[in-house]
């Protein structure tokens, strides 16, 4: 039931949605002075979510920037899902923007910071349940040399709560004590750091940063609306509607 009521609730909260709600309002009012109201609010709200000056604040004031300092070694590391699909036309998985989590996640055990990659990841389509991320991704490691047996696969999570407790209870299940490294997006890490509760004795490596703390402060980025912020506050208005579902499924 949790999966499902996130699933429609992050549909509701997508800002184009109410963009759209405020326009279609305009449209079909009689009143000249809502109308104006809802044209002056639509336009406002899509120029503000599709600001990259804007955005670019919200997401450097939210992304997690604690990440630990590679200077010791960790038994596992954990990917945490959300960068790949297994495409069944290839036949093969193929990744999107946010596979830099598996990108460091290799680099670290390229150069031996981490002993054995793990998977965590189910398939978080709500019909379709039988294409599992951690398998594509499983199979890629394999076909790039990297042994099976440094390979641990977690993949019945359909969200970041069940990413922590599903891999909590692999490792406990093979006799894991010592401390796992986990790797994830940077706008991800807040609602991990939530999930974790101490459930978990684990250090976050952020990747993936889609802020910079180096501002642009030139007139097209202050003035002028870009597709690529407007994509940047829909994931963001998502991870906070997730990190509050969580926060308040916790307490």
């Amino acid at each position: 039931m949790f999966f499902y009521l996130s699933k429609i609730l992050l549909f509701l909260i997508k800002p184009l949605i109410w963009v759209v709600i405020c326009l279609l309002g305009a449209l079909f009012t009689g009143d000249d002075i809502k109308r104006r109201r809802r044209l002056l609010c639509g336009t406002l709200m899509l120029y503000v979510f599709s600001n990259n000056f804007l955005v670019n604040e919200a997401l450097y004031r939210y992304e997690f920037r604690g990440t630990a300092k590679l200077d010791s070694a960790y038994g596992v590391g954990l990917v945490l899902g959300g960068f790949s699909k297994k495409d069944t036309t290839l036949g093969h998985a193929v990744f999107f923007d946010a596979n830099d989590r598996l990108m460091q996640a290799l680099r670290a055990y390229k150069k031996g910071l981490v002993k054995k990659l793990m998977i965590s990841s189910g398939s978080a389509q709500v019909l379709n349940q039988s294409l599992k991320e951690a398998d594509a991704v499983h199979e890629y490691l394999l076909e790039i040399g990297i042994p099976d047996s440094n390979i641990i696969v977690e993949n019945q999570s359909r969200n970041t709560l069940e990413n922590i407790k599903f891999s909590k209870a692999i490792l406990d299940s093979i006799g894991y004590k010592g401390k796992v490294l986990i790797f994830s997006s940077a706008w991800h890490l807040p609602r991990v750091q939530l999930c974790l509760n101490n459930q978990m004795d684990a250090d976050m490596y952020a990747t993936h940063f889609l802020s910079d703390k180096k501002r642009d402060l030139t007139p097209i980025n202050l003035l002028v609306p870009t597709a690529n912020a407007l994509a940047n506050t829909e994931l963001l208005f998502k991870e906070w509607v997730g990190y509050v579902f969580y926060m308040i499924k916790s307490s």
